[in-house]
């Protein structure tokens, strides 16, 4: 039989640990968030890097003034790089991670191997790196992607060097390759925004996302014997 002061205790010890279990709860919650934007933007990334591997980087852009504004609105020619941006973009494609104007980027490269060797990277007019945050379609951030959450510049190469990505070859794989990574940076912001974590987490967390693909057209071509 149950005692009275046995009752109090169990109370008493009921009350310290439901603070605590409703914080683990919480805690884990917001990781759940965490770990379903992350997967969306890396799903996204490779739906994006296949619309890419089947397209031609160097015919395929739109002439000046057609470019597509934010919302990804048709335009009268494909444009390589920010059509491809627009599959992560539109909001059919991805309803749950919207991005921010001024703080999330996408990144494109587009890259030609001769050998092992990374010959070329495109476009050749940025670094090899195309930026959405430095497209003319209204958005803002220039370069958001070499910067963190606050806007402090914290890389000023991209994060796929030549050197990075030579080292990525096995040996005996096949030579001679074109390749399209797609990269989205994202600035993750708490959903529950848990004073405790946020003490100990950032808060907006940035998140890198990223897929590689082949990319047929970049692949480099024999120079005719004359």
């Amino acid at each position: 039989m149950l005692r009275k002061h046995d009752s109090g205790q169990s109370f008493i010890e009921l009350a310290l640990v439901i603070p605590l279990l409703l914080m683990l709860i919480a805690g884990l919650v917001e990781v759940g968030f965490f770990i379903h934007s992350y997967l969306t933007l890396l799903d996204l990334t490779r739906e994006a890097a296949r619309f890419a591997s089947l397209r031609d980087p160097f015919t395929l852009n739109a002439a000046s003034g057609t470019l597509p504004d934010a919302a990804c609105a048709d335009a009268p020619l494909l444009h390589y790089y920010f059509d491809t941006a627009c599959i992560i973009l539109d909001t059919s494609f991805n309803p749950f991670v919207p991005l921010d104007t001024n703080l999330d980027d996408i990144a494109i490269s587009v890259l030609t191997v001769s050998g092992n060797i990374v010959s070329n990277r495109w476009p050749a007019d940025s670094d090899g790196v195309w930026s959405l945050s430095t497209a003319s379609d209204g958005w803002g951030g220039s370069e958001s992607w070499t910067k963190d959450c606050d806007g402090a510049v914290i890389n000023t190469t991209p994060y796929f060097t030549n050197t990075e990505v030579q080292s990525m070859f096995q040996t005996g794989a096949p030579t001679n390759k074109g390749i399209v990574i797609v990269e989205v940076y994202y600035c993750y912001h708490h959903v529950l925004n848990l004073p405790i974590l946020s003490d100990y987490v950032d808060n907006p967390l940035r998140m890198h996302a990223y897929s590689i693909m082949p990319a047929f057209e970049a692949i480099p071509t024999p120079t005719p014997i004359p």
